[in-house]
């Protein structure tokens, strides 16, 4: 299915080039999509914190005969989001796909969190989003239709411990996406959200590493728990979906002549999303609790 949507959009970048926007495009999800976009004919403007990063990845498509540009901006700031949009669209001229991907996890409990940091995640993860999607649409509108692509999570749907603002912030990302889709259905501009399971990437070791201090401090009521999520994780990732497997699903959003709303991958992660939905509140905490390792006080 996603090697006939690629041929489709080759046949037609043949006379015009696609232009795309990927936010988190310094690693992981985002550069591999970055770089599967650029392979299926689109031009790319690569929007992260790293410049380094951006730029070595930049040229890395460029020399593969691609088309890209690297864009250094902080997305917790709204004038930086702006400027960073303005500034691709200055240089793509029209923006066609818009994947949001931005995001992060500090991996604490939420006593340990003050309220700039939380309101940090939602900056990065929900309200640049958001921001982008605003602004992008009265030019998709005017073009006659785009993609907007949202990266969801499992933690959308399914609740952990020490990761709160993030699951809140996909949480309202999915509900987001659901509204957005209905809001320009009038506009030719489709929404698609895709949510991941476990992906290969370094979003667990940068949550690791940012609450190191938190595990090496024996005070912390929390540290058992941050062991056990780590042991979890560990055991999640021995048998993983890489950056790319997840990038030939964004791309088929990007170019499929009929997208979906929603995509899960792998499989698995939807029928998790369902089961678990599906169960009251107090046998998903039996369930969960055991996962996690947690007993009751």
């Amino acid at each position: 299915m996603i090697p006939e949507s690629l041929a489709m959009l080759r046949s037609e970048s043949d006379s015009v080039s696609r232009k795309a926007i990927v936010t988190g495009a310094s690693s992981g999800i985002g550069e591999a999509t970055s770089r599967r976009l650029a392979e299926a004919g689109f031009e790319i403007a690569l929007i992260a914190r790293r410049g380094d990063r951006l730029e070595a990845i930049t040229k890395e498509i460029e020399a593969a005969g691609g088309r890209a540009t690297a864009i250094v901006a902080d997305l917790a700031d709204a004038d930086g989001t702006s400027k960073a949009f303005r500034r691709a669209v200055e240089v793509l001229g029209r923006i066609d796909v818009l994947v949001n991907n931005a995001g992060f996890s500090p991996g604490a409990a939420i006593e340990q969190m003050t309220r700039d940091e939380i309101r940090n995640i939602f900056d990065v993860n929900l309200f640049s989003a958001l921001q982008l999607a605003g602004e992008v649409v009265p030019m998709m509108r005017e073009q006659g239709g785009g993609r907007i692509i949202n990266i969801g999570s499992l933690a959308g749907s399914i609740p952990a411990p020490l990761a709160i603002p993030y699951a809140t912030s996909k949480v309202a990302l999915h509900a987001a996406s659901d509204a957005l889709r209905l809001e320009l259905a009038p506009w030719n501009i489709h929404v698609s959200l895709v949510i991941p399971g476990f992906v290969d990437t370094a979003v667990f070791d940068n949550a690791r590493e940012g609450a190191q201090h938190l595990r090496n401090d024996p005070a912390n009521p929390y540290r058992d728990t941050m062991f056990k999520l780590d042991e979890l994780a560990k055991k999640n990732l021995e048998n993983p979906l890489s950056p790319d497997d997840l990038a030939k699903v964004i791309v088929h959003a990007a170019t499929a002549r009929r997208p979906k709303e929603r995509y899960y991958a792998p499989y698995s992660a939807l029928l998790q999303s369902v089961f678990l939905g599906m169960l009251p509140a107090r046998a998903l905490d039996w369930i969960l609790m055991r996962v996690y390792g947690l007993r009751r006080g």
